[in-house]
């Protein structure tokens, strides 16, 4: 009995050990047949000198220029394997000097925060804070320009197989805090809550039309009296559709581009709820004089409204695009208001260094929409950009920007310095970007 007792437990030790070998066999092999994970730490340190003499608005003549730097820095990482994608990025913006270095005043800020899960071939869905970027930027925009950047709390419905036809759709809502009952949004962002979908179809290996649709959604004060009395749930929406057409040949130095947007629904205006007509257009086109030489040309269009007390607002309201890259880097023109803007600009651009180094000059001639009361006429002066931009390495660039705004009578009266003496409005800036990355791989795919 003994001997059978012994004989026993030996065959049990060895089923074990057999159970024990043969996980670990399994757990190898998976192992080696995981796809490649990865892990990315990255950075950016940005800072920028600017010397401004009639940014945004006509210098008077008895006033000085100003120079001051400013730096955004980021950092962040990126985990990456064969189901998820997951980004955090901090942020720190500051100009130089603002705040002493004995002090206590905390100011990094979360940029980004989203994870991205792939739950069918070509199915994504990504959850978080994030940016948006599409067709030319005008409705949605990292902002890159700023160092804040543009980013929004939201679940984001992406499908994209082979880029032939791509489909975005999310979901955006937003409280000051964990509620129990309905409450005024004190807003942070332009809405309450938004909805958008974006849709892209390649049509020919030269051409691509895309469409989207955004509508946000504020909470009606006006009935309860105030925001102290909000506690019922209701909103106004606003709508903006349109979309772009692009056709880009390969055997043809020639370039098109047709973007177009209208908006609809409800806007307050002088403590009152308005009807939302307005519409935005852009056209341009640009053609490859030489291997190293463009030139481009383009008019834009914003909405005015030559009767705002009629009920109807028909001035073009600015979403979440990159309000810098558009009409003239001076920024004159970031809110157009009721008067709109008509942007007639043409441009070259050289590129040499094996594309490293370009030198960019365009020329903006403004005009409001509509004829605006006040103004004579609707010439709104013209605008001079020089850019050099410098790749010195993937993660070194350079950019540098000398420009000019020419100003006259209706600017100055806008800009509520009619009755004082300007001289050339002037803007000088470098900026410096760097990025460093470096990737990690958690584990390799076995060949």
């Amino acid at each position: 009995m003994l001997n059978q007792r012994i004989e026993t437990n030996d065959f049990k030790n060895d089923i074990m050990k057999s159970k024990s070998l043969l996980c670990l066999l399994v757990l190898t092999f998976l192992a080696f047949q995981l796809p490649a994970q990865e892990l990315t730490l990255f950075g950016e340190l940005r800072p920028r000198g600017e010397y401004r003499d009639g940014y945004a608005k006509p210098i008077i003549t008895s006033n000085r220029g100003g120079f001051f730097i400013k730096q955004r820095t980021r950092l962040g990482a990126n985990f990456t394997n064969w189901l998820l994608t997951m980004e955090v990025t901090f942020q720190d913006s500051r100009v130089w000097g603002d705040s002493a270095d004995d002090t206590d005043n905390p100011s990094i800020g979360l940029y980004e925060a989203w994870a991205k899960i792939n739950i069918l071939p070509g199915f994504t869905v990504k959850i978080g804070r994030q940016s948006l970027q599409y067709d030319n930027r005008k409705l949605f925009d990292p902002g890159d320009w700023t160092d804040s950047g543009n980013s929004f709390d939201m679940i984001l419905l992406k499908y994209n197989l082979n880029d032939d036809f791509m489909v975005d759709a999310g979901f955006s809502y937003n409280n000051n805090s964990d509620i129990s009952q309905e409450t005024y949004y004190q807003s942070a962002m332009k809405f309450r809550f938004m909805e958008m979908l974006w849709i892209s179809k390649k049509i020919t290996d030269d051409m691509r039309v895309t469409a989207i649709g955004a509508v946000l959604a504020n909470q009606d004060t006006i009935k309860s009296g105030g925001s102290d009395n909000y506690n019922t749930y209701h909103h106004y929406h606003q709508a903006t559709i349109g979309g772009t057409f692009r056709y880009e040949p390969r055997s043809f130095p020639l370039k098109f581009m047709a973007e177009g947007y209208y908006q609809f629904g409800k806007v307050v205006y002088k403590n009152a709820l308005d009807k939302l007509k307005s519409f935005y257009i852009v056209g341009n086109i640009s053609y490859q004089v030489l291997p190293f030489l463009g030139i481009a040309g383009g008019y834009e269009y914003i909405s005015g409204d030559r009767n705002p007390e009629n009920g109807i607002q028909r001035g073009f309201l600015h979403l979440f695009g990159d309000t810098h890259d558009f009409n003239g880097t001076m920024d004159y023109w970031t809110n157009t208001g009721e008067r709109g803007l008509q942007d007639i600009y043409i441009g070259t651009l050289w590129e040499f260094n094996k594309k490293k180094t370009s030198v960019e000059a365009i020329y903006h001639h403004f005009k409001t929409a509509v004829q605006t009361s006040g103004l004579n006429g609707k010439k709104l002066g013209n605008e001079l950009d020089f850019i050099i931009k410098h790749e010195q390495t993937s993660w070194l660039k350079f950019e540098l920007g000398y420009n000019f705004y020419f100003v006259n009578d209706n600017v100055k009266i806008l800009k509520g310095i009619q009755n004082e003496k300007t001289r050339l409005a002037q803007w000088f800036y470098l900026n410096i970007s760097i990025k460093p990355s470096v990737v990690l791989a958690l584990a390799k795919k076995k060949d």
